[in-house]
């Protein structure tokens, strides 16, 4: 048997890059397959910085897929829409409203138009070319009254970004398996070339130094790092000027900080090679709690994982725009799930002023080793300027950790060289509101509330609708909707975990569902199991059922203060904070 055939898989969006993965893996007696996720320039962009000796075809879609054709001159195959795909997205947007438009390329629009023909449906199809601003288009049907849009990848992201729900449409198994086939008919002869390159970059990996090769625009030509490093290295360096001879700098990645030497490399075309370098004593490691986020990754965080950004109310997001104009800080506060750190990450886009970095501190890992990291004179986060640091539950920090933070804000005037964002859960571990009141008296910050589930009731139909694309798309499912009952039922629950809760919910019912619609017995069946998890103990309660006479107020505290720790999973430092103790009389009611 010959060697199997190699394909490059530019995915426009990460679910579709996963759906390709499943389907290449049927493949896997004929081809090996690489997929790599990039949207239209970026995906052309990536191309470009790909030794494409190695592939024998491409396979991408839609706008990405024209983009490459034009670029490359292996085979692009076309990953298609078919009519089943957007009959069921058109399916899927009925059970939320009748006010919707299709707006995509006319791989999408040209189908679309023969399925309204057909079936009669009164839908309005707008179509793109590569000249169409589908910012301007999006806009226009917003201010129409249009209440969602169906589209691909292309327009998905400025759909949200304009605040009008969208559903993406994608790409089913069926489609994808097509396009696998196709390319398999169309590779040509390409071994002997592709070996030649796979042994020079064998023998370049196998090199213990580590370096890159940049173009004038800082785009990586070929490196021997890893991806996510290269990345954030280009990025880098697009924010420095021309280099001129050899030059030296240190970048912060993940915690690590790296030594770039930069030297030109005098040809035909300005390229710059990059020697990389572990700079020493290494940053403290990510499970401690610091972990360093540039603004790409928050970017791509929010978009390419299709978290939808529409889970944020447009009141909160008005909020984060106008206190961002006056505030450094931002306490944002509501209950456990209702989608805080996805406000904080808007909130960190927004800013105007020191974005270089999003360092993100757990509280509750908060220990002596962490303010040594935190305050190094060297490279510590609270001394280094023109960042955003964001302190995710707040609540959970001890009291004197938290005065000792409020007190280097003030001495240190670290709001006048960074931003600072605090998540804070209610109903958490600060009962008596002692931390929240502290910060709010402490530090002059904008307060931006995070609503429940139960304050949102009018729009959770919305939601499940969203939610339900969103698992569809990752499941690789085509469930349309729920029966009438069923819906009823998720509108009734009371969600306590909010969001978290119910996304949860919906893909637990999406993956047992074996037909295009969930029923009620399959809601009731998934409800009941969510009420028996929640927290039934009612301390008071038992405490009330079991009194005896030998027993003493200290077992009794003692009894409340076990089941306070097992709720906690055995965190004592969470457990003596919530029941406003110190460790130590923790230790003395445990023994």
């Amino acid at each position: 048997m010959g060697k199997k055939m190699k394909l490059l898989g530019i995915a426009p969006y990460e679910e579709l890059n996963h759906s390709m993965t499943i389907v290449g893996n049927q493949f896997a007696d004929e081809i090996d397959v690489i997929i790599y996720t990039a949207d239209l320039e970026e995906g052309r962009q990536l191309v470009s910085e790909l030794p494409l000796e190695n592939y024998d075809a491409i396979i991408s879609r839609g706008g990405t897929a024209s983009l490459i054709h034009k670029s490359v001159s292996i085979p692009v195959i076309d990953v298609s829409i078919s009519v089943y795909d957007i009959l069921g997205a058109i399916k899927l947007a009925n059970n939320y409203t009748d006010n919707f438009a299709i707006i995509g390329y006319p791989s999408i629009t040209e189908t679309a138009h023969l399925i309204c023909d057909i079936l009669q449906y009164n839908i309005k199809i707008i179509t793109m070319d590569n000249s169409s601003d589908a910012g301007e288009l999006i806009s226009q049907l917003k201010y129409e009254g249009c209440e969602m849009v169906l589209c691909d990848a292309v327009t998905h992201k400025m759909a949200l970004s304009k605040s009008i729900n969208a559903i993406l449409i994608t790409s089913g198994i069926e489609s994808i398996k097509n396009a696998y086939q196709q390319a398999i008919s169309l590779v040509n002869d390409r071994k002997k070339i592709k070996q030649k390159n796979e042994l020079l970059t064998a023998g370049f990996q196998a090199q213990s130094q580590k370096i890159a090769i940049f173009d004038n625009q800082r785009s990586c030509v070929f490196s021997n790092i890893d991806p996510k490093l290269e990345q954030s290295i280009s990025h880098f360096l697009t924010t420095k000027k021309d280099f001129n001879g050899e030059q030296q700098f240190y970048h912060t990645h993940n915690t690590q900080v790296y030594q770039l030497k930069i030297k030109q490399l005098l040809l035909e075309e300005d390229y710059y090679l990059c020697e990389v370098k572990n700079s020493t004593p290494p940053l403290i490691n990510n499970s401690f709690g610091v972990k360093y986020y540039n603004k790409a990754e928050i970017e791509e965080i929010i978009n390419k994982k299709l978290l939808f950004t529409s889970f944020i109310q447009e009141s909160s997001k008005s909020q984060i725009e106008k206190l961002g104009s006056y505030y450094n800080a931002m306490l944002i506060f509501g209950e456990s799930g209702t989608a805080k750190t996805s406000l904080a990450y808007k909130a960190y886009l927004e800013q105007k002023n020191h974005t270089n970095n999003l360092i993100v501190v757990q509280s509750e890992l908060v220990n002596e080793r962490t303010w040594k990291y935190l305050l190094n004179s060297s490279n510590g986060p609270l001394v280094e300027m023109g960042n955003t640091l964001l302190f995710k539950d707040i609540e959970q920090m001890s009291i004197h950790d938290v005065e000792k933070l409020l007190a280097i804000i003030s001495n240190t005037k670290l709001l006048q060289k960074n931003n600072i964002l605090f998540t804070y859960s209610v109903k958490g571990a600060d009962k008596t509101k002692h931390i929240f009141n502290l910060i709010k008296t402490n530090v002059d910050c904008g307060t931006i509330y995070s609503p429940s589930i139960n304050e949102r009731k009018n729009e959770l139909s919305g939601i499940i609708t969203l939610l339900l694309n969103k698992t569809n798309i990752e499941c690789n499912k085509k469930v349309i909707g729920f029966d009438p009952k069923a819906i009823k039922e998720l509108l009734s629950f009371d969600w306590p975990g909010n969001l978290n809760q119910l996304e949860q919910c919906i893909k637990k019912l999406v993956l047992y569902s074996n037909s295009y619609y969930i029923s009620e017995h399959q809601v009731l069946e998934l409800l009941k199991h969510e009420r028996a998890e929640l927290p039934s103990v009612n301390i008071s309660t038992n405490l009330t059922q079991n009194l005896v006479e030998d027993k003493t107020l200290f077992d009794y505290t003692r009894e409340i203060v076990l089941a306070i720790l097992d709720q906690n999973k055995g965190n004592q430092t969470k457990t003596a904070a919530q029941l406003g103790i110190s460790r130590t009389t923790l230790w003395r009611y445990l023994k």
